[in-house]
């Protein structure tokens, strides 16, 4: 099928769009950032552990490598993204997590040598902007929210220009159950330590982590890992991106959540940028074409 690799990163962004209202419900009920990490990666761990069983004896001395420091990297945007959202909006925290088609490039010149284009450069010079507009208060202090978010953005760019460069050489769905279970592993000691009281699971607490769970991080990244086969990370992160603009709408339909002008002219920046960032591949199809 020609394109299927866009259509899988397609699809893992529209369910990831929804992530990010199911996550704000569960921080108003009560659930810490910590609680909300462990329940999503325990959940999605156990159920590609059961679908994906005959593939875990075959997991490589590589797989476990790679998937382990991939999986470090989804910990630490994971981390961020979730606590980001204790201090700002669903739509501004959606919106700073996804300029990975703005990050990527810029990650790829420093770490492989791989120089972007004076277009990349100057999208990226338009989403710091984007970031600003969004992230400074009416009394020009920095929202820490929005900083957290745009953190998450910088680890999640690094997991997909590393996955770029190792996919390759392993198994997507290994790969996938490794990143899960890492950050799974992670989350429930940290949660363990930490010690703090879990609210009672409601039917409505579970119906979120079941689906941010299965669909926004089980499904996510299997979708992730094998769409990324068959794409370059720069556009995966471009597709990716498009997460936000879900999130956004299904933010403003259940969560009735209002944005100033300034934070409506921070997205428009944002997503410019993005669309700039990608220019230069649009240009060479249309060169080929011709």
């Amino acid at each position: 099928m020609k394109h299927k690799g866009d259509w899988l990163l397609l699809l893992a962004a529209f369910l990831g769009g929804g992530g990010f209202i199911s996550v704000k419900y569960l921080l108003d009920w009560g659930y810490t950032p910590y609680h909300i990490i462990c329940g999503r990666f325990l959940v999605a761990t156990l159920c590609l552990a059961l679908v994906y069983h005959k593939h875990l004896r075959h997991i490589t001395q590589q797989e476990w490598k790679y998937g382990s420091i991939l999986g470090v990297l989804l910990a630490a945007t994971f981390f961020l993204l979730t606590i980001g959202l204790q201090y700002t909006t669903p739509s501004v925290n959606a919106f700073l997590c996804n300029t990975q088609a703005v990050v990527v490039p810029i990650i790829c010149w420093i770490a492989f040598r791989q120089r972007p284009s004076v277009t990349v450069l100057s999208a990226a010079c338009i989403t710091m902007i984007g970031v600003a507009l969004l992230s400074v208060t009416d009394g020009l202090r920095l929202d820490l929210g929005a900083i957290l978010s745009f953190g998450a953005s910088i680890a999640f760019s690094l997991q997909m220009a590393l996955m770029g460069r190792l996919i390759s050489a392993c198994d997507s769905i290994r790969i996938a159950l490794v990143e899960n279970a890492v950050v799974a592993i992670f989350s429930l000691i940290l949660v363990l330590c930490l010690g703090d009281t879990v609210p009672p699971l409601s039917v409505g607490a579970i119906g979120n982590f079941l689906y941010v769970g299965i669909f926004c991080t089980g499904i996510y990244f299997v979708l992730q890992s094998v769409g990324q086969r068959e794409t370059s990370p720069t556009k995966t992160a471009l597709i990716i991106t498009t997460e936000s603009i879900f999130a956004a709408l299904i933010s403003a339909v259940l969560y009735h959540e209002r944005m100033t002008f300034r934070s409506y002219l921070g997205c428009i920046l944002i997503f410019c940028a993005v669309l700039l960032a990608e220019a230069p591949i649009w240009q060479k199809k249309n060169e080929k074409s011709s």
